[in-house]
């Protein structure tokens, strides 16, 4: 864990950034982006900034905190974000699992996307002509979580800054936080508790290469937004990001995973 979740009490610092951040993503979403084919449902620009930023500032505490009160006003501000009573998990299992892979919490983070796999493909519908090919976007966020070289790189990416690699790990961390949280939990709520099946297949495996590209580009979005947001505050100076405070916890890990192997 990193220090302000040690200390068992935020600090006023920490306070303040998942209350401005929570703040500037729920005005987001009044910005909508692209539709989700099909439905009522608008993906807007509070997706795009929460998948590539929230992980690095807030934490996986605040991270949840911040994506819970997103999930919970987003759909007063704007109905076009409502898709069922429970909302509001959709966004917090968003900042939950990237805060999850981003801290090298994996474990949790394996254990929360394989439940909602085993949720997925216990409907019948899952395995209805061509759906098993939907599940491709959940494959490859648990290659990203789960594969070590991978998961490290990502990790190491984001926690030093490194201008060459940062853009394509936050662009990894904001594929698991939108498709291994968002989408998968949005998924299931649309099969198990919406009913969206059988007589809504068109929607579904026809349009996969639709949601391959746009959610892509949300990654995109996030990745670039959050080079630029990251780089800006570590030539700052100000140590106020929650990653800042994981760094030397970080740095201790490597260390005694590369004496392990001397």
């Amino acid at each position: 864990m990193y220090a302000p979740e040690r200390k068992g009490i935020l600090s006023s610092v920490y306070l303040a950034m998942i209350v401005i951040w929570t703040a500037l993503v729920i005005a987001c979403v009044l910005v909508v982006i692209y539709p989700v084919p099909g439905t009522p449902v608008w993906i807007t620009l509070s997706s795009i900034l929460s998948s590539g930023l929230t992980a690095p500032l807030l934490g996986p505490t605040g991270g949840t905190v911040s994506g819970m009160v997103l999930g919970l006003a987003g759909p007063y501000l704007n109905p076009l974000t409502y898709l069922w009573p429970l909302t509001f998990l959709s966004p917090m299992l968003a900042a939950l699992m990237s805060g999850l892979v981003l801290f090298n919490r994996w474990k949790e983070a394996t254990l929360i996307l394989a439940c909602q796999m085993g949720i997925w493909f216990a409907h019948p519908f899952a395995w209805y002509r061509l759906m098993p090919i939907v599940s491709w976007e959940y494959w490859l966020a648990l290659i990203l979580i789960t594969v070590p070289p991978v998961r490290r790189r990502i990790i190491d990416s984001i926690v030093t800054r490194n201008p060459a690699t940062l853009p394509l790990a936050l662009w990894c961390l904001a594929w698991v936080s939108r498709v291994g949280g968002d989408v998968i939990t949005g998924n299931n709520a649309a099969i198990w508790v919406l009913k969206w099946t059988y007589d809504m297949y068109f929607f579904w495996a026809p349009m996969t290469i639709y949601y391959a590209i746009v959610d892509s580009l949300n990654c995109v979005g996030g990745a670039l937004i959050g080079t630029a947001v990251l780089l800006a505050l570590k030539r700052s100076g100000f140590r106020v990001a929650a990653v800042d405070f994981f760094q030397p916890v970080w740095e201790r890990q490597k260390a005694a995973k590369k004496a392990g192997k001397e």
